[in-house]
C-alpha cells in the first residue's frame, strides 16, 4: 500500500483550473488525486472515500474526502462510473498525475542490466536497430512496442552491387549513405555479358551514385535508360530494378513489435484490430510521436483525434543517431498503466538506442 503524505511546502504548486468557475487544485486535492490514480492503477477498482482514508497520511474525514473527490469530478480529473461507486481517473487525471504529481524515479539496476545485456546482442545495420530495440522493450514490459525511425536529411545512394548467386541470377544490393539497405534477386538474360555489366556500373557511377533517393523518379530512370543507346534494351530491366529497389527505402519507418500482446492487453479482438489498423496507417502514430518532447513523455488518446485510442496512452522517448537519424521508441497501452515503472525504462532504452545507432553509423562510414 502506498501512503500519500498530505503536506504543504513552499515547493507545492497550487494549480488553478477553470470549469464553470474558479477552483484551485490545492495540495489536498493533489494528494487525493495522486492516491486515487496510484490505487486504481494497482487494483483496477473504483476508489471510495473510506479506502482513501487509508491511502493518505494524516487524512481528513471521509466526508471531507468525498467533497474533494466531487470537486475533482467537476474539474474533470475523476469520474464516477455510477452513483454508488467510487471514483476512477479520467484521461485528464492521468495526464496531471504523469506531468505534475507522479514521483520521478530512476530505472532499477536490474532492469538497466536487462536492457544493457539485450542491446549488446543487437548486431545489425542502423536501420534495423530500432525495431530490434522495440522487440526487447515489448518483452520487458509485456506491452506492444513501437519504434519510428526518421532521416534527418534525404538519403543518397552510396553503393549499388551485383552479387552472383547462380548461373544467371544476381542479388541487386542498394546501400544508402545513412546505412540503409535493400536487395532483390534479379535474373539476368543469357546475353548479359561482362561488357554489359561494366556499362551498368559506369551508368551507376555517373547517373545514380550520390543521388538523393527522392530524385530517382521513374522519368529520371527512363531518361537514364534512353541515354544508354544501343544497350538500353538489355539494361532496361536491371536499371528499372534499381529504381524499384531504391523506392522501397522509406524516409520514415514505423514498426510494431509484440503484436500478439495487443489482444491480451486490450481484451477485445475488435479493439486490438482497430489499434493495429491505426498503426498500419503510420501517419496517425507518427503525428502522435512527434508531440513527444525531447524527454520521455505520454500522449493520451483522448487528447487526439483518433477514437481508437480514446482510453489509451502512447508513452515514448526520442532518440537520435548522429546527424542522420532521429526517432522514437515506446509502447501503446491502456490508460491504467504503471507510468512510474514504465517511463524510466523507455527513457533508458532511448538513451542506449542513441548510443548504439551512432556507433553503428560510424562503422558504416568507416
Amino acid at each position: 500500500m502506498h501512503i500519500i503524505r498530505l503536506v504543504s511546502t513552499r515547493n507545492d504548486r497550487v494549480l488553478k483550473m477553470k470549469r464553470g468557475g474558479r477552483m484551485e487544485l490545492t495540495p489536498r486535492k493533489q494528494a487525493v488525486l495522486k492516491a486515487i490514480v496510484k490505487a486504481y492503477i494497482e487494483t483496477g477498482e473504483p476508489i471510495g472515500s473510506k479506502n482513501l482514508v487509508a491511502l493518505i497520511d494524516n487524512a481528513p474525514s471521509s466526508a471531507t474526502l468525498r467533497n474533494e473527490m466531487s470537486e475533482l469530478c467537476e474539474l474533470g480529473f475523476l469520474h464516477q462510473p455510477h452513483t454508488s461507486a467510487g471514483r476512477v481517473p479520467t484521461s485528464s487525471g492521468y495526464r496531471l498525475y504523469v506531468e505534475s504529481l507522479m514521483n520521478k524515479s530512476e530505472i532499477s539496476l536490474k532492469e538497466a542490466d536487462i536492457i544493457d545485456n539485450a542491446f549488446a546482442d543487437i548486431h545489425c545495420e542502423p536501420e534495423s536497430i530500432p525495431a530490434a530495440a522495440a522487440q526487447i522493450l515489448s518483452e520487458l514490459t509485456g506491452l506492444p512496442a513501437i519504434s519510428c525511425l526518421m532521416t534527418e536529411r534525404p538519403a543518397r545512394i552510396k553503393r549499388i552491387e551485383l552479387l552472383p548467386i547462380g548461373r544467371f541470377s544476381v542479388m541487386l544490393l542498394v546501400i544508402t549513405d545513412d546505412g540503409r539497405t535493400r536487395n532483390r534477386i534479379f535474373r539476368q538474360g543469357r546475353n548479359f555479358t561482362k561488357a554489359l555489366e561494366d556499362e551498368f556500373y559506369d551508368i551507376v557511377s555517373r547517373k545514380i551514385k550520390g543521388k538523393p533517393i527522392s530524385e530517382l523518379t521513374k522519368p529520371y530512370i527512363q531518361g537514364v535508360i534512353a541515354e544508354a543507346g544501343f544497350s538500353s534494351l538489355e539494361l532496361m530491366p536491371l536499371l528499372s530494378a534499381v529504381f524499384e529497389t531504391a523506392s522501397e527505402i522509406e524516409e520514415t519507418d514505423l514498426t510494431l513489435q509484440g503484436e500478439n500482446t495487443l489482444y491480451n492487453i486490450f481484451g477485445s479482438e475488435e479493439k486490438a484490430a482497430k489499434i493495429l489498423s491505426l498503426i498500419k496507417r503510420r501517419d496517425p502514430i507518427i503525428s502522435i510521436l512527434e508531440n513527444i518532447g525531447d524527454n520521455v513523455g505520454a500522449v493520451f488518446g483522448a487528447d487526439t483525434e483518433y477514437n481508437e485510442l480514446q482510453k489509451d496512452t502512447v508513452i515514448a522517448a526520442k532518440f537520435s543517431g548522429g546527424d542522420k537519424y532521429k526517432g522514437y521508441i515506446g509502447i501503446i497501452g491502456p490508460n491504467r498503466i504503471s507510468y512510474d515503472k514504465i517511463m524510466p525504462g523507455i527513457e533508458y532504452a532511448a538513451q542506449k538506442l542513441t548510443k548504439l545507432i551512432t556507433e553503428a553509423q560510424k562503422d558504416m562510414e568507416d
